[in-house]
């Protein structure tokens, strides 16, 4: 068996069943991959689906009585999986024909991660709470309901031999949210690879990426601790490259997500960002308190890769560690301002240790001046304007 396909679930039946046919249509031989599906304590008919459904692959799924969050899921069906190669792939997405050939594809060569396209979406179904989106989806997508006057919640705007044929692309569209237009800027950036990149793990999306079963097995597959919304993909990206995975981005692996009832929380979101910045408190992983804090601080998020270059190089040389732990302290403090619930004073929130600015200012200074270094220095003085309000 060459790969598992992981895919948690919970009360997403209509679009899983679509998934799944998604996955019998592959071109590549159906011997080379399983697909474990876990139920994460649907209350639908999820697992009754699961149980007719008519595999043209190997077929696992595995039901828990109690949701405990995608990253537990994921693990779940990590556990049960037998193939080298894993594809996350959430429940909610429809496969292109060759997408489980070109994620293989990738892995030829060895320590690889591969990242797909995140950001195509489609209306597979009429849900009443997104009917005014839905509508001026179906306007420009010229797609006419055979029922107009009997539409109910679920009702399909797509059928399976639209999935079969690959006509349902014909109705995909690009997500405009500022999240994947960042992720386009990047590649533009870097001629749409990651070699150079030095947040590479910024694409690693479950709903469309493959690692080697091993690795994953190698850094502690995924924290449990996050249960709510966001942040459990990137977590695993971040220890995957940190231990010396190779990112890559295919644009040719299309998977298309089906837009439906959102679950995200913005508390819950609050709280993974806190956790993430404090799991990784340490001036190693400033780049990921960089991205979880990004638009609540001065520094020029199109800037970060240059950033990056000059913390990296700073790293080894011990005389700048201790600008790198001042930098971190002043990141921190602007995540405690900003997702702190019960804030509301923010310039009562300052530093746990002792700064002298004057101090500080004059050596971030010398950083440009005499080591011309740049990014950092840019980014230093930004974070002590929004912090102190000192001006320079």
């Amino acid at each position: 068996m060459k790969a598992s396909v992981i895919i948690p679930a919970y009360n997403s039946k209509e679009r899983l069943y679509y998934n799944l046919i998604s996955l019998n249509n592959q071109d590549c031989d159906l011997n080379v991959f399983e697909v474990i599906v876990v139920d994460n304590g649907s209350k639908d008919d999820t697992l009754e689906m699961l149980e007719n459904f008519e595999a043209k692959f190997a077929f696992k799924f595995v039901r828990l009585e109690k949701n405990r969050g995608i990253a537990r899921g994921r693990n779940e069906g990590i556990r049960r999986a037998v193939g080298d190669i894993l594809i996350f792939h959430d429940s909610d997405m429809i496969a292109n024909r060759d997408f489980i050939t070109r994620h293989l594809k990738n892995h030829e060569e060895k320590n690889i991660v591969v990242c797909g396209i995140p950001w195509k979406r489609i209306f597979t179904f009429y849900y009443k709470e997104l009917d005014s989106s839905i509508q001026n989806y179906l306007g420009k997508t010229g797609t006419e309901l055979d029922e107009k006057s009997n539409i109910t919640d679920k009702y399909p705007l797509i059928d399976v031999e639209s999935i079969i044929d690959e006509s349902y692309i014909n109705k995909s569209f690009d997500l405009d949210a500022e999240f994947m237009r960042g992720l386009k800027e990047i590649l533009k950036n870097n001629n749409e690879e990651l070699k150079d990149y030095r947040l590479p793990w910024r694409f690693f999306i479950t709903n469309n990426a493959s690692v080697e079963r091993n690795r994953v097995i190698e850094v502690g597959m995924f924290d449990e601790s996050i249960v709510g919304y966001g942040f459990e993909d990137y977590d695993l990206g971040i220890r995957l490259y940190k231990s010396g995975s190779k990112f890559i981005f295919d644009k040719n692996i299309l998977n298309v997500h089906q837009e439906h009832p959102t679950n995200i929380n913005i508390v819950e979101g609050r709280e993974n960002i806190n956790y993430i910045c404090k799991k990784y408190n340490n001036i190693y992983f400033l780049d990921v308190l960089l991205v979880c804090i990004s638009g609540t601080t001065s520094i020029k998020e199109y800037d970060f890769n240059e950033l990056c270059k000059d913390i990296n190089n700073m790293m080894v040389v011990s005389y700048f560690r201790p600008l790198l732990d001042v930098f971190l302290e002043l990141l921190q403090t602007c995540r405690r301002r900003y997702f702190i619930e019960g804030v509301t004073d923010i310039s009562r929130v300052m530093p746990t240790v002792d700064i002298d600015i004057n101090k500080l200012i004059m050596e971030v200074n010398i950083l440009r001046d005499v080591f011309g270094i740049k990014y950092f220095t840019e980014a230093m003085l930004a974070l002590i304007k929004d912090i102190y309000n000192v001006y320079y």
